[in-house]
């Protein structure tokens, strides 16, 4: 691991403050809270270095900036962990999210909806999913935000 900076401390604790998913705006927000003349680029730059040290993980959502997470360690012994792929592998820890329409934060969902197998047309082989549910936070719903119309059904 790289030597522990006040810049990379601040960048890592922005992840606990928030209890979120961030962007680096968001990142630097919270950062600064902690090391008020931090920049944008060092925010890139720690984040860049604690991709790296796997200590995050970057998070992509179709249409979105990047954000990025702490990064889980999963327990090898923990066979009933939501973290199991598909095919039972549970090196393979996965999160989903909800992504609020509203103010574009994104949370993490603590469930999994398990094994995907029966959505699959029949012969083929699901090996991993990902879930991100659309639509009004908390503090969305609280502050009388509308949700925007829902996508048709296909």
């Amino acid at each position: 691991m790289q030597r522990l900076t006040r810049q990379r401390n601040a960048v890592f604790s922005a992840f606990s403050d928030a209890g979120r998913v961030l962007t680096a705006p968001e990142i630097l927000e919270h950062a600064r809270a902690i090391v008020p003349e931090i920049s944008l680029s060092t925010v890139y730059r720690q984040v860049s270095l604690l991709l790296a040290d796997g200590e995050i993980a970057k998070v992509e959502l179709p249409g979105e900036p990047a954000r990025y997470e702490v990064a889980c360690k999963a327990d090898p012994h923990d066979h009933h962990s939501h973290g199991a792929s598909e095919g039972g592998d549970a090196g393979h820890h996965h999160h989903h999210y909800f992504h609020c329409s509203h103010c574009g934060q994104v949370f993490l969902l603590h469930a999994c909806p398990g094994p995907m197998h029966d959505l699959a047309p029949k012969g083929f082989q699901v090996t991993h999913h990902e879930v991100t549910l659309h639509g009004l936070c908390a503090a969305c719903v609280d502050a009388g935000a509308k949700a925007p119309k829902a996508h048709p059904p296909h």
